[in-house]
């Protein structure tokens, strides 16, 4: 999808004026409304034809009635969102049943969009390799030093011709990639598994006590539940 800049400067001045007002973001309001999405074009519908494709790029094909929160102002008003994660967009529908759009949220970092029980937010984050990269993550936990985050991928496979009469085509295929970060006090979002082993360098100072006390009940870690549970361990 293209974006357009030139939305930018409208956006600020809307909520700037909203703000002054009401604290609220009218939805309802053309103006503020595509203040907070841009024109999107598929930049990829020339090449990827999705009927040849096995899977989705989305996690939820369906457009789910969200809201948005904007520099910690909070629109109550109706817009139907969804996350699409081989283009890494949160477009913009009008409605459930909508098939697809070519609208998406503009990707600023105080933008957050709740749908699906779910909220995103734009981020700079650092992989595992090092890469310094930007995207949505999922806001797992938020706390006073720490912050657990969820990205949510689509990848897609190459298919493959059959060679031979007796094999089958293998058709491009979408599959859901997930990857966990934490933030602390050093306001740098890292990469991490869920492992205690590879939290443990991320864990602040002051609390590496409370980890020789509790490892035991965490030397095991499964799910992103037990994992949100250390943390709140953690901040009390």
């Amino acid at each position: 999808m293209k974006y357009l800049n030139a939305l930018l400067v409208l956006f600020l001045i809307s909520t700037s004026a909203k703000s002054q007002n009401n604290n609220q973001i009218s939805l309802n309001n053309s103006i503020s409304f595509e203040a907070v999405k841009i024109m999107a074009q598929k930049m990829n519908s020339a090449t990827l034809d999705l009927s040849l494709t096995e899977g989705s790029p989305y996690f939820d094909d369906s457009f789910q009635k969200g809201s948005l929160n904007i520099k910690n102002f909070e629109d109550e008003n109706e817009i139907w969102l969804r996350y699409n994660g081989y283009n890494d967009e949160i477009e913009i529908g009008k409605n459930e049943q909508q098939l697809s759009s070519d609208e998406a949220l503009l990707k600023r970092k105080d933008i957050r969009a709740s749908f699906d029980n779910k909220t995103y937010q734009y981020k700079t984050f650092i992989t595992k390799k090092g890469l310094t990269i930007e995207g949505y993550l999922v806001i797992l936990f938020e706390g006073q030093h720490y912050s657990v985050f969820r990205q949510d991928k689509k990848k897609l496979s190459e298919g493959r011709k059959a060679k031979t009469p007796l094999e089958s085509d293998i058709r491009p295929r979408f599959s859901d990639i997930h990857s966990y970060y934490l933030l602390n006090d050093s306001e740098i979002i890292n990469e991490i598994s869920l492992k205690l082993k590879n939290i443990i360098p991320h864990i602040l100072e002051e609390d590496l006590s409370k980890i020789e006390k509790i490892k035991g009940e965490f030397k095991k870690i499964k799910t992103e539940e037990k994992v949100i549970e250390l943390f709140q361990i953690l901040e009390k």
